[in-house]
């Protein structure tokens, strides 16, 4: 799995956008779970969906071990999460508002939203790390192995969270898995997603100027004089370690409390010299 994630990247690189496509077919399900998750609004979790994969596609050359990827997408769609609720403040609206006001709307949509809302505050009652795992084993239909690898933890730990999570949430499991269960993504999500993308390869452009060797030597020379010239100013300073005039930022000798202990007076003895 890590390697065929590793070969898509590199024809990403490469210039092979529909390679990225195959990444986002591949992730999108998790990633707008997560949003999901995290927000708690389907259409919002989209536009955050969307978002991760854009950053992820502009900062693709950046990362440095392919195989870490689900890993690494998880990071970008948290902090643009996080980014989200800092420029939105959500308002949530009570139902019995909405109920006196559905005029216009069917009794069917109202129900299903109220469901939506009991099966978030459901969620809303579990850890944070119980909540990411049952909403991604659920919603996405992801395997323990598969939502350790998005979150970077080990798969047995996946089993304990969601242990813990049946557990706590016994009596509203059935209601959760079909509720859960039953969000669509959009099938042009994808396609939305890659006409965003910007045509070019992202792999940076090979320097064909002058070799490196002369540039390595100034570079190295420049670093040798800095030192040096260095060194002798610090050598200048601690010559002169009790002058009021040296750097402050001059290593000084730390002045302790210590018991003044009185020394007896010391007589010497005067020796006779023979023969003199």
């Amino acid at each position: 799995m890590a390697l065929h994630d590793a070969e898509l990247i590199q024809r990403t690189l490469e210039g092979d956008e529909s390679a990225f496509g195959f990444l986002v077919d591949k992730y999108k399900g998790s990633v707008h779970a997560l949003a999901y998750r995290k927000l708690g609004d389907f259409h919002t979790a989209e536009e955050i969906t969307q978002d991760t994969f854009l950053k992820a596609y502009q900062k693709l050359s950046t990362l440095k071990d392919p195989g870490r990827f689900p890993g690494w997408l998880y990071v970008i769609a948290a902090r643009c999460c996080i980014s989200w609720l800092r420029r939105n403040r959500v308002q949530v609206e009570s139902f019995d508002n909405v109920k006196r006001e559905m005029s216009a709307q069917s009794w069917t949509k109202y129900a299903d939203a109220r469901l939506r809302e009991e099966v978030h505050n459901a969620l809303e009652s579990l850890p944070e790390s119980e909540r990411t795992v049952l909403t991604l084993y659920y919603m996405v239909g992801m395997t323990c192995e598969e939502i350790g690898r998005f979150i970077g933890t080990s798969c047995g730990a996946i089993r304990d969270r969601l242990y813990r999570a049946r557990i706590r949430l016994k009596e509203e499991l059935t209601m959760i898995e079909e509720t859960l269960g039953g969000f669509q993504l959009p099938p042009t999500l994808t396609q939305e997603i890659m006409r965003q993308i910007p045509n070019g390869s992202l792999n940076p452009t090979p320097t064909t100027g002058k070799p490196l060797a002369p540039w390595i030597v100034a570079t190295c020379l420049t670093v040798v004089v800095l030192l040096i010239g260095l060194g002798i100013k610090q050598a200048t300073t601690f010559q002169l370690p009790y002058s009021f005039n040296a750097l402050e930022s001059a290593t000084m000798v730390e002045i302790v409390d210590a018991p003044i202990i009185e020394m007896p007076p010391v007589k010497f003895l005067q020796v006779n010299r023979v023969g003199g």
